[in-house]
Parts: C-alpha cells; sequence; structure tokens
C-alpha cells in the first residue's frame, strides 16, 4: 500500500493540478464509453433475437429500375417458398395501420404488421401469453385474431394477463386476442404494435396486379443450421434466374433478388457516421493524454533533484518508474469513475435524441462489456500519461541534474523534445478533427439551406386511413376526405387544406410501370417505373409548388372524367426534353390500356428527404386514384402545431371513430430529416473544440515551461542588447514551428482520410480548400495568442536579476 499511499498524497498536495487533469482525462473516457456503448448497441448487438446472425431478408435488385428494396411479389415468396432448401423458416409480413377504439376511449391508430403464421417463430419472437396464428387462422377470409406487441400490451392493457381470449375492436371489428409478444419489437419492426394473419391478399392490389408481379411484401428467413450465408445467397440468386425463365411476362421478371442480414440492414445505414464518432472521441482522448503528459512532465520536473538525491542515495529505477505509474494509475481511475458519471449523462441525452428522431425507444446501458473497456481505456491512458515521464525522470544525468539544481540554470532541456513531439501530435490530431468537423458542418449547413421544394411555414400533415366496415368501397372513402376538407376549410384558423397520398420528406410512396403512347411499348418486365402520388386540387398552390407548365388538378377531374396527371419538371425533362409534355399521354396497366393525359407540370418536390434528389414523380388527382391512405395537409396563419386541436375538432364532427395519426409539423418533418446529420455535425464540432482547447493549452503549457527553464538564457541575450520584440519573437516563433509541423501532418492525415467521410457529405468535397484554409486560419490565431502569453512574459525578465541568480 505505500505506493498508493504516497500516490494519493502526492495529488492531494496538488488540488488544481489534479482536478484539472482528471476533468481532462473524464472528458475523454466519458465520451469513449458514451460511444463504445452506443456502437455496441447500435452496430455490436442491435438485435435482442435467438441467433439474430441467422435471420436474413429477401432484397429486390433491379438496377435498370433503380429499385433496391426488401419487397417480393406474391408469386415469387410463393415460388422461394416452394423451391429454397436452405432456409428452416420463411415467411411474408407487410405493414398496415387499424384502428384500435378501446371502451368507452378515444380512437386512435396502431402500426400493424400483418404476416403469414411463420412468421413469429422465424424471428423468435418470445410469447409472454397466449399463442401464435394457427394453420387456419394463416389464410384469407380466416378468424379474425391478433397478437400484441410487448409496448401495446403494456401502454393500453396494463399488462393485464386476462387480455389473452378477449375481444377488442380493430378497424370497428371484434378481433380476438391470442397471444402477447413478451419483448419489445426489433428493428425494423419496432414501431409495429400489433400482429395480424395473412398478408398476401392487401386492399390496395387489384387481383390482376397481384398475380402480374406487384412487389410490396417483406420476405424473412432463417438460415438452416451448418448453412452459410453465401450457400443461402446463390440459391437465391437460382431461384430468381428460374422464376424469370419462367415467367418472363410478369412485372418482376427481370428484378434480381439478393440476400442481406437483418443485423446488417440495420447496421449499414449507421456503422460509417457511428464509425467517425467513435474515431473522434478516440482522437479527443489521445489529445486528453498527450496534454495530461504534458502537465505530468512539468511536474516531475519540479522534482527532479528529489529524484536525483533518491537515486543517488541507492533508490532502484524500478522503483521510482512503479511510484509515477501508480500516481498515474490512481490519477486515470479517479478519472474513470468521473468519465463513468459523464457516460452516463451523455447516454440518457442520447436516448431522448434518438428517441425523437426515430421515433421508437432506445435503451443505452454501461454493460459489462462497456465497463471492461472503459477500465481499459483507464489503465492505456495512465500508462500513455505515466510512462515516458517516470522513464524521463529516470534517466536523466544525477550529476547534472543535482549541479543544475544548485545552480539554477536551465536543467531539464532533454525532456523539452518530447514535449515538442507531444504538442505536435496534438495539433495533428486535433487538425483531423477540425476538418472533419468542419465539413460535416458545412455539408449539414447546405443540407439544411437545399429548397425542398415546398412551404413549411404554418403547414401540419395528419395520416388517415379510413375503411371496412364504414368505408368499404374507394368512393366512401373519398366522400370522407372531402366532407373532411369542407368541415377544416370553414374553420378561421385554417386557411387552406388539402389531401396527398405521400406528403413531402415522408419516404412513402408508390412505383408503377409506364409507358408513352405513340412510342414502342416494351414488355411488362421492362417498361420503366415512375413514383406515383396522388392529391386533392389546390394542393400545389397551398403548399407552394409552382405550376411550370398546364394546369393543376380541378374539381371536374373526378371518377368517370377522362383521367389526367401532373407531372414534374424532372419527369418532364427525362421523358420529353426539348417539348412541351402538355397533351401527351402516358399507358398504365398490365395491358398499357390505361389512358392518363399529362395536363400540368410542376416543380420538383423532394419526398425521399432533404438528401436525396427528388424522384421522377406523376401526380393523380385523388377524385381518380382509387381511394385508399392519404395524409391531410393544413395550413395557418399562426402556429402549425395548433392545427392539432383543430384537426381533432373537425373529425369529431364528422366521425368520431376515426383517430387523427401522425400529427407533425412540416417544420419539424424538416428537422427530424436532418436530425442525423446534425447530431453529427455538432458532436464532432463539440470534439473538435475540445480538441483545440487542449492543443493550445498544451502548447500554453510547453512553453511556459521553456521559459521558465530559458529564464537565465533570456537575461543574458537583453544583458547583450535583445529588445523585448526579440525574445517574444524568439518564444513565438518556436511554438509557432510546433503549430506548423503538426499542422502538416494533420491537414495531410486529414486530406488522405477524406474517403472516410465522403459518403456522409452534401455538395461539399472532402478536400475542400476554403475548409483547410479556414482550419490553418482559426489555428494559427489561436495558436499564435497562445504563444504571445508566455512570449510577453520572457519579454519583461529583469537580466540583472536573472543573471545575479546564474
Amino acid at each position: 500500500m505505500r505506493p498508493f499511499t504516497l500516490a494519493v498524497r502526492s495529488l492531494l498536495k496538488s488540488p488544481a493540478f489534479t482536478a484539472i487533469a482528471v476533468l481532462t482525462i473524464a472528458i475523454g473516457v466519458g465520451a469513449d464509453t458514451a460511444m463504445l456503448s452506443i456502437f455496441n448497441t447500435l452496430v455490436l448487438q442491435p438485435i435482442d433475437l435467438p441467433d439474430a446472425g441467422r435471420i436474413v431478408r429477401i432484397w429486390t435488385d433491379n438496377k435498370a429500375r433503380q429499385v433496391l428494396a426488401p419487397v417480393m411479389s406474391v408469386p415469387k415468396y410463393k415460388t422461394f417458398a416452394t423451391q429454397q432448401t436452405t432456409f428452416s423458416s420463411i415467411a411474408a409480413s407487410n405493414f398496415n395501420a387499424v384502428t384500435f377504439a378501446p371502451p368507452g376511449g378515444t380512437p386512435e391508430q396502431l402500426t400493424a404488421l400483418n404476416v403469414t403464421a411463420s412468421f413469429v417463430p422465424t424471428l423468435g419472437l418470445p410469447i409472454a401469453r397466449g399463442r401464435n396464428f394457427s394453420a387456419d387462422e394463416d389464410q384469407e377470409h380466416g378468424p379474425r385474431v391478433c397478437i400484441l406487441s410487448y409496448e401495446t400490451w403494456t401502454s393500453r392493457f396494463g399488462q393485464r394477463t386476462d387480455v389473452v381470449g378477449q375481444t377488442i375492436q380493430l378497424d370497428g371489428q371484434g378481433t380476438l386476442v391470442v397471444g402477447v409478444i413478451a419483448k419489445p419489437m426489433p428493428a425494423p419492426i419496432a414501431g409495429v404494435q400489433v400482429l395480424m394473419p395473412w398478408p398476401l391478399s392487401p386492399p390496395f392490389l387489384t387481383p390482376q396486379q397481384l398475380q402480374g408481379g406487384a412487389g410490396y411484401l417483406q420476405i424473412t428467413a432463417r438460415l438452416k443450421p451448418g448453412v452459410s450465408f453465401a450457400q443461402a445467397e446463390a440459391e437465391v440468386r437460382a431461384i430468381s434466374k428460374r422464376y424469370a425463365l419462367e415467367f418472363p411476362a410478369r412485372l418482376d421478371a427481370n428484378n434480381e433478388n439478393v440476400l442481406r442480414t437483418w443485423i446488417e440492414e440495420q447496421v449499414g445505414p449507421v456503422r460509417p457516421t457511428l464509425v467517425l464518432l467513435l474515431g473522434a472521441v478516440a482522437l479527443v482522448l489521445l489529445i486528453a493524454c498527450a496534454n495530461v503528459s504534458n502537465l505530468f512532465l512539468n511536474r516531475l520536473s519540479v522534482r527532479h533533484k528529489d529524484i536525483a538525491v533518491r537515486l543517488a542515495l541507492g533508490a532502484e529505477r524500478a522503483h521510482i518508474v512503479r511510484d509515477c505509474l501508480v500516481e498515474t494509475l490512481v490519477f486515470c481511475a479517479s478519472a474513470a469513475a468521473a468519465g463513468l458519471a459523464l457516460a452516463t449523462l451523455a447516454l440518457r441525452g442520447a436516448e431522448r435524441a434518438i428517441t425523437s428522431q426515430l421515433q421508437t425507444t432506445v435503451h443505452f446501458s454501461i454493460d459489462g462489456m462497456t465497463l471492461a473497456a472503459t477500465l481499459g481505456l483507464a489503465t492505456v491512458s495512465a500508462l500513455l500519461i505515466g510512462l515516458v515521464p517516470a522513464f524521463q525522470a529516470t534517466r536523466a544525468n544525477l550529476v547534472d541534474v543535482l549541479k543544475d539544481s544548485a545552480r539554477g540554470s536551465s536543467g531539464g532541456r532533454k525532456g523539452v523534445r518530447f514535449r515538442s513531439f507531444l504538442i505536435v501530435a496534438e495539433v495533428a490530431l486535433s487538425a483531423v478533427l477540425l476538418v472533419g468537423s468542419s465539413l460535416l458542418l458545412v455539408s449539414f449547413v447546405r443540407l439544411q439551406s437545399t429548397p425542398g421544394g415546398f412551404t413549411t411555414r404554418g403547414v401540419a400533415t395528419a395520416f388517415f386511413n379510413p375503411g371496412p366496415p364504414r368505408y368499404p368501397t374507394p368512393a366512401q372513402q373519398t366522400d370522407f376526405y372531402y366532407q373532411l376538407l369542407d368541415q377544416l376549410r370553414a374553420n378561421p384558423q385554417v386557411t387552406s387544406a388539402g389531401f396527398v397520398r405521400a406528403a413531402p420528406l415522408s419516404g412513402n410512396g408508390a412505383r408503377a410501370v409506364y409507358a408513352v403512347q405513340g412510342r414502342s411499348i416494351p414488355p411488362l418486365s421492362e417498361r420503366p417505373v415512375v413514383f406515383t402520388n396522388a392529391a386533392t386540387e389546390g394542393y400545389f398552390s397551398m403548399m407552394g409548388i409552382p405550376v411550370k407548365a398546364g394546369r393543376g388538378f380541378e374539381a371536374t377531374d373526378r371518377a368517370g372524367a377522362p383521367l389526367v396527371c401532373v407531372i414534374n419538371e424532372s419527369f418532364a425533362k427525362e421523358l420529353f426534353p426539348g417539348e412541351n409534355p402538355i397533351g401527351h399521354v402516358l399507358l398504365r396497366g398490365q395491358a398499357a390500356d390505361i389512358n392518363i393525359q399529362i395536363v400540368g407540370v410542376v416543380g420538383d418536390v423532394k419526398t425521399l428527404g432533404l438528401n436525396a434528389p427528388a424522384p421522377q414523380t406523376m401526380y393523380v388527382p385523388l377524385r381518380q386514384a382509387g381511394g385508399g391512405a392519404f395524409n391531410v395537409v393544413v395550413s395557418t396563419r399562426g402556429e402549425a402545431s395548433a392545427l392539432q386541436g383543430v384537426l381533432r375538432t373537425a373529425v369529431a364532427a364528422l366521425d368520431r371513430t376515426q383517430p387523427v395519426a401522425g400529427f407533425q409539423t412540416m417544420d419539424k418533418s424538416v428537422a427530424q430529416s436532418l436530425g442525423v446529420q446534425r447530431v453529427t455535425a455538432w458532436l464532432t464540432g463539440a470534439f473538435a473544440l475540445i480538441a483545440l482547447a487542449l492543443s493550445v493549452l498544451g502548447l500554453y503549457s510547453v512553453l511556459a515551461y521553456v521559459v521558465t527553464q530559458r529564464v537565465s538564457e533570456i537575461g543574458i541575450r537583453m544583458a547583450l542588447g535583445a529588445q523585448s520584440l526579440d525574445v517574444v519573437r524568439l518564444v513565438v516563433s518556436q511554438g509557432m514551428r510546433l503549430v506548423f509541423v503538426g499542422l502538416v501532418i494533420g491537414l495531410g492525415a486529414a486530406a488522405a482520410g477524406g474517403r472516410a467521410v465522403a459518403s456522409l457529405l452534401y455538395e461539399v468535397k472532402p478536400l475542400d480548400p476554403a475548409v483547410f484554409g479556414s482550419v490553418v486560419a482559426v489555428f494559427g490565431l489561436v495558436a499564435l495568442a497562445a504563444c504571445l502569453v508566455p512570449a510577453r512574459r520572457a519579454s519583461r525578465i529583469d537580466a540583472l536579476l536573472a543573471i545575479r541568480g546564474e
């Protein structure tokens, strides 16, 4: 216990030094611990299911149509289900929305997933109460049953054990609860609130479309024991090719199929961002270690004579090195404890940010693996901080140290070279962080200012899905929408209202094949596809979407009238370069026998996200769209958030059984679409500023130490005629040389690693000269300020006092 006791006493004697050093390392360790926990949860263990690495999904890949998505048609799914040999089970699912009406309560919309009976065992979802769907329930027009998610069971039924066997009202029909899931749903079905059987006959597709190869199902499978991913993917590709040869006339004949694991599907989009942030916090910890190592060198320089005396009296170097390392270990253990507290706070903030961004609950915790990593970080930090200073202190020449100490000269200069190396390393690492964070910040600013093609101020949206038994036909659904519009437009708070199938930035929408009248009509499997949308008359004007040519929709564009459409500018330029598209006819349907005349061209709208180009889009009038789910869009001159009450009042006056789901202001939609970029930009920026501050403090401490060690030399220079400005220039040039070398190394490393952030940038290049120039300017100015403080102190040294001390 003697080295430990000495270490504690030594650190307590210098409370200011200890507090600064502990806080510096705590920030680095805390940031690393928090990021390791997030990385472990989102990347290493993203799915809490049995043997999750063997759960796969079959994706469709059609490069000609620019389709890459986990969708498949019913005929192709049945082909896979009967021909595959590498899966122990295979299941189909499809998202839906149902209205839940609690007894005496307000109706609300639940996110449903229609699944085959094989879905629950394929994923290994644990059932807390009840059972899975039976064979007689897993068929068209089978008994109406459901399985509740863990969240629904908890929030709507208080985890009552008697809920199984009860009949609840879903979409106005009695539905028997046969089971309850025991855990929260994993991604990508984390938002699912209820499971229902039979996804193979959705109401939004006709039997001809289903048999023709329209894709909408998500296919999930589990690999058989002993079967590799490569073997399964080879079989998937082979079945896909056989399907194309057997059914060449179907819509999906040319769709290739590839395999992806559930884990990779979830991890893939977020891995580059999290790896970048993990690298950033690792650099912060390295810079913190270098900074504190400099502080320990300064501290040990004061104790050189004491160490030299101990060595001269026979103390072993190993014991002195051990004492120094124990001191840094005690110090780093304290920093690790503080870092864990900071990490816990950071993780709670990250949970709130991600929950609001992804609309799903995420829990980050410091588990055994993360705790072990934290202890490892603290140990490595202690070695990085204490090992070199300890060896520097014990390898000094005893005679020189004792002689220099006796006459007060600038002893200990051998450590200056190592200090300089640390400063160069800190500057280089900080430059890498500053360049990366600056690129991400510029990218975020440009993304935030990019036009979405629509108005956001005072606009809000909500989702409606009226259906059987109250609204069984498309005509009745359309009537509901227009009656609701009448209710809304009568409210003095509402300036305008309309409906649209896929709202801006929603990421929703369907694709349909088409041909152009008067041109050759390719086979169904080779026809191009276009993003389809539907809207009411007046929608374009209320959303600020300009009509570039022709007209928008009118009240006369109704069922029974000639079919019309409005296309966006990108689609018009693609189809009719250099000519007027108005009057041309697009052909829809499997036989290309549905004529739709183009009556207008509107501006592009970013439907898939601000960082994604606007898709080529064809709009059709809501009255001719055939019913289905739509988003209401309402505008006001006041705050858009106040429209939620307006919507609820209007819907209640029309139909109290209809819920108002997914209410959101357009401003919030824009902010949410930028959430990942915003968090990445601000976090890396914060890490870069911390790194800059630590580097500048390190530079200051080294120059202050050098000035202290060179008091006699500076005094002699001034006695021989050197002016104050000459002394300032001497100290500043020494510091700025270190900064220059560090910047050259750091900017070179940032340029070489530019590809690491290229995929995260929007309209900014990894080698943007303005960014690199700004980093040099900012770092140079801040470093110059840090150099001037000890330089001014050196210029005020009294030459006579300095020489007399010598």
